[in-house]
This record gives C-alpha cells, sequence and structure tokens, in this order.
C-alpha cells in the first residue's frame, strides 16, 4: 500500500512544526504495522501511538515492530508483563525501544477511543471551568488520549466516523495524514474535516493507481490546521 508517500506527508507534517520535541503521532488503523514501522525508524517523531481491532493484525504489528527492532521483547516465558488495561475495553502493550522513536500498541476500536478522548476532552474543560474537582490521573489519562500533534489514519473502504472526525476536529492535532481506498467516503470526511470552524485545509494529495484496470485507486491527503499555518 502507500507507505512511502504516508511516510513522505508525516515528515512534511514534523518538519513544519518547528518546535521541539519532535511530534507525536497517532496512528489509528495501522494494521500490521506497515506505517508504523517505516515511520519508528525514521526518529522524526517523538512517539507513535498505533490502534488497531483485529487482536491478530496487533499482534502482527507487535511482531513486525520486534523484528525491525522497533519493540521491546517480551519476557522469555511467553508473558505479556508490559500489557496494561485502561479499564474501558482498550488493550495496550507498552512499547519502548533503544534508538528509535518509542511505539505503543493498543487493541481496540478507533471509534471508542475517539468517543473516550471526547469525553476526556469535555471532563478537562469542565475541571478548568471549576465544574468538577480535578485530579492527577485526569492529566496522566488526557496525555494519554489527548497530547498529539499528528494523526494518520487507513481506514476502511467505508472510511472515518462521525466519531473520529469529531476527534480530529476537537482533538490537539495539527496534521491529519488520510490514506484511503474508498474515494467516496474520503469525499465525505473532507467535507466534515474542511467545512468546520477551526478544520482543516487541503495542504497535499497524491492519487495512487494500486489496481490497473479497475476504478479502484489509492489516495493520500494531508491536510492542515488552519491555525497551525
Amino acid at each position: 500500500r502507500s507507505t512511502f508517500p504516508a511516510y513522505g506527508a508525516v515528515s512534511s507534517s514534523s518538519s513544519s512544526l518547528h518546535a521541539p520535541p519532535p511530534p507525536v503521532l497517532l496512528e489509528m488503523y495501522c494494521g500490521c504495522g506497515a506505517h508504523t514501522v517505516p515511520l519508528a525508524k525514521s526518529a522524526i517523531l517523538t512517539e507513535i501511538v498505533a490502534v488497531e481491532l483485529d487482536g491478530r493484525l496487533v499482534d502482527a504489528c507487535r511482531d513486525n515492530c520486534r523484528r525491525n527492532d522497533c519493540l521491546q521483547d517480551h519476557d522469555d516465558d511467553g508473558n505479556d508483563n508490559d500489557r496494561v488495561g485502561d479499564g474501558n475495553g482498550l488493550e495496550c502493550s507498552v512499547v519502548q525501544s533503544h534508538d528509535r522513536t518509542s511505539v505503543r500498541v493498543f487493541k481496540g476500536d478507533a471509534g471508542e477511543w475517539a468517543a473516550k478522548t471526547l469525553r476526556i476532552r469535555k471532563r478537562c474543560r469542565d475541571e478548568k471551568a471549576g465544574q468538577s474537582p480535578s485530579s492527577s490521573s485526569s492529566k496522566n489519562t488526557v496525555d494519554e488520549y489527548n497530547d498529539f500533534d499528528i494523526l494518520l489514519v487507513d481506514p476502511p473502504r467505508d472510511g472515518l466516523s462521525s466519531t473520529v472526525c469529531g476527534m480530529a476536529l476537537e482533538g490537539t492535532f495539527a496534521h491529519v495524514v488520510y490514506v484511503s481506498c474508498g474515494r467516496r467516503a474520503l469525499l465525505r470526511d473532507l467535507t466534515m474535516l474542511c467545512s468546520a470552524v477551526g478544520g482543516f485545509d487541503v495542504e497535499d494529495i497524491a492519487v495512487i493507481d494500486l489496481f490497473p484496470g479497475t476504478d479502484a485507486v489509492e489516495t493520500l491527503v494531508h491536510l492542515k490546521r488552519r491555525d497551525a499555518r
């Protein structure tokens, strides 16, 4: 698939964020790590958080990272001791690399992740306004779900849910890199992301004919937050 154009778009996003440290990337629908591994090995990011629903692909992504020296080895007895849960059905593996971008792989649904992100942001706004008591655990949760600069999505043909689009708009993302195999869904999602107040503009686009002789194309779109210019 379009791994190298995606790498270029993320690299462009990273270089436009001038202030150190390098940006943090949230990758949704990470699959087996086709984008995750090249980006981790590039060392242009501070951290990658990768989310995938299919357990087989989560295992494949971890294995792919391990084989490419991006994933800390598990214990020899096979115990997955670095796996933790957030109590809401989202299972994660905390991953640390020695000389490359740190990767954390979560098993979870993109829509559920986005919904939780939006709930956390609302709670934090309420706490800031003095409507509810704050807590140290709340700050940790905010960092876990909201402290991202770039969003990379490679969804199925049906595209993004309205919840994921809402998370992109409400979140801290300065850039969105959208890899699409469904052009109708892409048009719908871009309309939502670009028409909203405080939304995004299309910075660059690439169309790749991966399936000659068919009407299927792979599209890569780099979106940039309007107030990030």
